[in-house]
């Protein structure tokens, strides 16, 4: 299998924990890697979801249809037929001042990997919400489940593709808070894997074990890396730790940003492992994920080895694997 790497566009903004900065775009690293990837062409649909009159989570699905992004050149097809079989879930969460389409670089590469991804708008935490409150990140947790379980119902017209057997939430930021959250103070059963990009903690882990990955510069101003480390000490689960040296608070999600090959390479690689039971990916986390002087990797009950203390049993479906995009470097912009 090929070196598993680096999202389609650069994303968008830095986002503050406290609301007290603007979003600003986040600033290339110089001389920094870029690459592209050839996968699935993308489809999208909007949905007006709310939980309560309160509670509108307007959301956002991207999802692989018939095609390749090359031919398509990346452009997404409204309300396109969704590929056959049946695909993995994300529920991707985003941060502060932010929403789906400013982080639609890391939607549509996870959708042009096979991936249906679910990404609803938070209430009071979105760009232009009239009324932010950063205390509302519990109930976000609330929310998530809720979009997953409409996007399950019958009569939704992308229920029929999602395999229930395969989902997992991926988070940034505040939206990494959230995904936390989902594994701790409001946890979802229904989910597989997480991934956490410089995120707080949000509680005590419960529930059977899950494979989580965890995602953070080491200079991050925004959401102390420390915060990071805390949660991964206190997940008493397979579990593995990407740090971004040097990275700040939008490390590895910002093409070329600095470590976001590694990212993006260690993200896909874990979701196939998680969610697929791919014991190649699984084999591949270390040597992809490191760097040196760019990232630091580790894990715990990943591998079996004298020093792991969990172990974790994933059986691969007979639906279809999630597609291993093909890489193409193109120069650093």
């Amino acid at each position: 299998m090929s070196l598993l790497a680096a999202a389609l566009l650069l994303l968008g903004g830095a986002f503050s924990a406290s609301g007290a900065a603007e979003e600003q775009p986040l600033a290339a690293a110089a001389g920094a890697e870029a690459t592209r990837v050839s996968g699935h062409a993308i489809g999208v649909r909007h949905f007006d979801f709310a939980r309560g009159k309160d509670r509108p989570l307007p959301t956002t699905v991207w999802y692989p249809t018939r095609g390749s992004s090359r031919r398509s050149k990346g452009q997404v097809q409204v309300s396109a037929e969704v590929l056959p079989g049946k695909l993995p879930l994300i529920l991707w969460s985003h941060g502060f001042y932010s929403n789906p389409q400013m982080q639609e670089g890391m939607t549509k590469f996870l959708a042009e990997a096979g991936y249906v991804v679910v990404a609803p708008a938070y209430p009071f935490t979105k760009k232009d919400t009239p009324k932010f409150n950063k205390f509302d990140v519990p109930n976000q947790s609330l929310d998530a489940s809720f979009i997953i379980t409409q996007m399950l119902q019958p009569g939704n017209p992308l229920a029929d593709s999602i395999d229930s057997e395969r989902m997992a939430a991926i988070g940034h930021s505040g939206g990494g808070t959230t995904t936390d959250g989902l594994f701790t103070v409001h946890r979802d059963p229904r989910l597989k894997a997480g991934v956490i990009f410089a995120g707080r903690p949000a509680g005590k882990y419960q529930g059977s074990p899950v494979p989580l990955l965890f995602v953070h510069g080491d200079k991050d101003p925004v959401v102390a890396y420390e915060q990071g480390r805390t949660s991964y000490a206190a997940d008493p689960w397979p579990k593995a730790f990407l740090t971004i040296i040097g990275g700040e608070h939008g490390a590895a999600t910002n093409d070329p940003e600095r470590g976001h090959h590694q990212a993006m390479a260690t993200l896909l690689n874990f979701l196939a492992w998680a969610l697929d039971g791919d014991e190649i990916a699984q084999a591949r986390l270390d040597d992809d994920a490191r760097l040196d002087g760019v990232t630091r990797f580790e894990s715990v009950g990943i591998y079996s080895s004298a020093n792991t203390t969990t172990a974790i049993t994933t059986t691969a479906t007979t639906a279809p694997a999630t597609m291993r995009p093909t890489l193409e470097p193109v120069a650093a912009g």
